[in-house]
């Protein structure tokens, strides 16, 4: 193996551990609800995914021109791409957790909203005051 084969793959490795440091702060922050902090993520997340991919590119274009198209990645690299896949994993499921607790908020506002225009009007009669249903409103094409 090349040199600089053996580089590259040195910086795929970094670059596999740079992402799921980004991935591992971002599942912490999703388990704890903490929607700011992983926006205020985003930026180093795309940064580093980006220089994953170019790092990957890069190898692929090396082997190519060494006709060895086929080398596999070195063991401490494949433990690095599982580890990656598994931090995905991982996010998926506290993403959707996130996207359940978030809807499960929604529905709780929505229904106190609807209990707070019914009730009894002066007469004793149980009412709706449509005049107020106006003020909490979903936008179904989102």
């Amino acid at each position: 193996m090349s040199a600089a084969l053996s580089k590259q793959e040195g910086l795929i490795l970094r670059s596999f551990q740079k992402v799921c440091r980004v991935l591992e702060k971002e599942n912490d922050f999703l388990a704890e609800l903490k929607f700011q902090k992983i926006t205020d993520l985003l930026p180093s997340k795309q940064k580093e995914i980006a220089a994953l991919e170019a790092a990957l590119v890069e190898r692929t274009k090396m082997l190519a021109a060494s006709g060895q198209e086929h080398t596999p990645l070195p063991p401490d690299v494949e433990k690095a791409a599982q580890d990656f896949k598994a931090m995905i994993a991982t996010n998926q499921v506290r993403l959707q957790q996130a996207i359940e607790t978030q809807n499960s908020v929604i529905q709780l506002i929505l229904e106190a909203a609807q209990e707070s225009v019914t009730g009894y009007a002066a007469s004793g009669h149980y009412v709706q005051d449509h005049r107020a249903q106006g003020a909490m409103t979903l936008r179904s094409d989102v």
